[in-house]
């Protein structure tokens, strides 16, 4: 009786641990978490919908301003056409322009301070040290040796030292900076296509505002959806929240130039 309930406790502890430490052994444990270190896991690699995303939705609502604008003017379809093409290359190669400038002056700003940083390092070197300390102390409750034996550790090597630095006092992270070329050329991609959109009607069909207001909804509406692919969110509010955006974009500039033109203001 006595050894049953002795194998019985043996076994459910061992049932426990294999519970605890899951169906992957541990060297498939260590194998996947340097995998995903390395590479990336599949879910986390970016992608750059911001710029996507920005780019469709600004050019496409502008350029459809701008055709509410040159058809309430009474123009051919010809130049109706020019004109939302123009607009629409414009704005593209503008924000393309800007995004590049942006971008790069994030990295020549981060270049700078891995410059003063390397610098104090040499100049300072007690100073950035109980920095580190201090940084760690507050991370956790490391005892006096643990955290000596930390700051050693780091500064043993000057690169480690640098990217700590720049990381944990600074907030700075190479990582997160992308190509300004890439950048640039996502986003003047997405703003063209974007843009294009509204005009599509008067090309193929001759119709007038309202299907190039229609299509342009329509295509916010799905952008929306497959925004969903990355934020898993519900897909039809995903695509409403696009939608209302595009709605918001295009209202509110109609109703503030409807007020200023009704104050009557002589120039």
């Amino acid at each position: 009786m006595v050894k049953q309930v002795v194998k019985k406790i043996i076994d459910d502890k061992k049932g426990d641990e294999t519970q605890m430490e899951g169906p992957m052994s541990r060297s498939a444990v260590i194998k996947e978490a340097k995998s995903n270190l390395i590479t990336g896991e599949a879910w986390h690699k970016k992608v750059n919908i911001k710029e996507i995303i920005f780019g469709v939705q600004d050019n496409s609502i502008a350029v459809l301003a701008t055709l509410a604008g040159v058809v309430g003017g009474s123009m051919a379809r010809g130049q109706i056409i020019l004109a939302g093409v123009a607009a629409d290359l414009a704005g593209g190669i503008a924000v393309a322009i800007g995004d590049f400038v942006s971008t790069k002056s994030e990295i020549d700003y981060f270049n700078s301070n891995i410059s003063k940083e390397s610098t104090e390092e040499v100049t300072k070197p007690d100073v950035e040290r109980e920095e580190i300390r201090q940084i760690y102390k507050h991370k956790a409750p490391f005892t006096t040796e643990e955290l000596k034996m930390i700051v050693n550790r780091i500064t043993h090597n000057k690169n480690v030292w640098l990217d700590v630095m720049m990381k944990e006092e600074l907030g700075l992270f190479k990582e997160r900076f992308d190509n300004p070329w890439t950048v640039s050329l996502i986003m003047m991609a997405a703003e063209v296509v974007g843009g294009f959109v509204p005009v599509i009607p008067y090309i193929f069909t001759g119709s007038g505002f309202i299907p190039s207001l229609i299509i342009t909804y329509g295509m916010l509406f799905g952008i929306g959806v497959w925004k969903t692919t990355f934020t898993k969110k519900k897909w039809y509010w995903s695509g409403l929240e696009m939608v209302v955006a595009g709605i918001l974009a295009t209202v509110i500039p109609y109703l503030v130039g409807n007020w200023i033109s009704s104050l009557n203001l002589s120039f």
